[in-house]
């Protein structure tokens, strides 16, 4: 990482079901950040991505039902590792988020929880009562109730969010989990719209924090809606716009741009690797951002990877 930014990652073996204390660096002093503010996010990729031949074949051996209790460990595991204020997930079975809601509730956490809509990757669900595929936002202060749900879509293709009237510290804060879809770029981008509008609204009276998967690369058009720099028109940099690792695509001179490390690894061979998850911070807030996804290996639990990042208070 670049300027005075220390290097968030610590080194990790894979998210097995075994020995899940030295995999996940629970001792390692590389675990601390620099930083005053932490943020962890993950797409989890339901509980039915088991898959005999898949990648991320994380738990060998075993059927798909134990990627709800065995993932949920894992995550809860690694968010302890970070000790982050704010947790996003996304692709969680409400099945997961009541393992994981347990016990970080149990560690001093605040939560909440919203389906993204009907089906998803979940053998469990019950579209009936609302408890099936969605996203849940984990935060050290309380959150506001009741749960705040926008549709970032249509009647026909809708698209929801899940924000919270939260705080950093004693800051009040909205922070949002955001799942943009996959489906349609011209969906997309109409969704990409409705979220940075809404933004904008809520920054007039308090810092914004959007972290989820966007579906899009850093240089997609539709991310000029968030960026406020690099020919962007939003108001949030990202956690790890700085690595120079990642620069081929900055302009001469510049000491951050819109791009960052791997997020997402896809089933193709060879795989597709992406950016496409964020950790958007609005600019005038925050400073000294960082950021830094952890790669399991073959054993990782998801498509996607764990998605760290720090910031101060400007």
């Amino acid at each position: 990482m670049t300027r005075t930014r220390r290097r968030l990652r610590y080194l990790v073996a894979a998210f097995g079901a075994l020995a899940l204390t030295a995999q996940l660096g629970v001792n390692s002093p590389e675990a601390e950040a620099s930083t005053e503010l932490r943020f962890w996010h993950l797409n989890m990729c339901g509980n039915v991505c088991w898959k005999p031949d898949a990648p991320h074949n994380y738990l060998p051996g075993t059927d798909s039902r134990g990627e709800v209790s065995v993932r949920a460990a894992q995550i809860v595991e690694s968010v302890g590792n970070y000790n982050p204020d704010i947790v996003t997930l996304n692709e969680a079975c409400y099945s997961q988020y009541r393992g994981i809601r347990a016990a970080l509730v149990a560690r001093g956490y605040h939560a909440t929880y919203a389906s993204s809509g009907t089906g998803g990757q979940c053998d469990d669900h019950d579209d009936s009562v609302g408890n099936g595929f969605g996203m849940a936002i984990f935060s050290k202060q309380p959150i506001a109730a009741p749960r705040e749900i926008h549709n970032l879509g249509t009647a026909t293709h809708p698209n929801l969010l899940l924000c919270a009237d939260t705080a950093l510290g004693s800051r009040p804060v909205k922070a949002c989990s955001v799942h943009l879809t996959a489906a349609s770029a011209e969906q997309r981008a109409l969704q990409a719209t409705n979220l940075a509008s809404l933004a904008a609204g809520w920054h007039a009276t308090k810092p914004v924090v959007l972290m989820g998967d966007f579906n899009a690369e850093p240089l997609d058009p539709v991310m000029d809606k968030f960026y406020s720099h690099s020919g962007g028109e939003g108001i949030f940099q990202e956690a790890d716009e700085s690595d120079t690792a990642y620069s081929a695509s900055w302009p001469a001179g510049a000491v951050r741009g819109r791009s960052g490390e791997i997020t997402f690894s896809s089933a193709a061979s060879p795989p597709a690797l992406k950016k496409i998850d964020y950790i958007f911070l609005s600019a005038a807030d925050f400073r000294a951002v960082e950021g830094d996804s952890l790669y399991g290996g073959e054993r990782r639990i998801s498509d996607h990877r764990v998605y760290r990042g720090g910031a101060a208070w400007q």
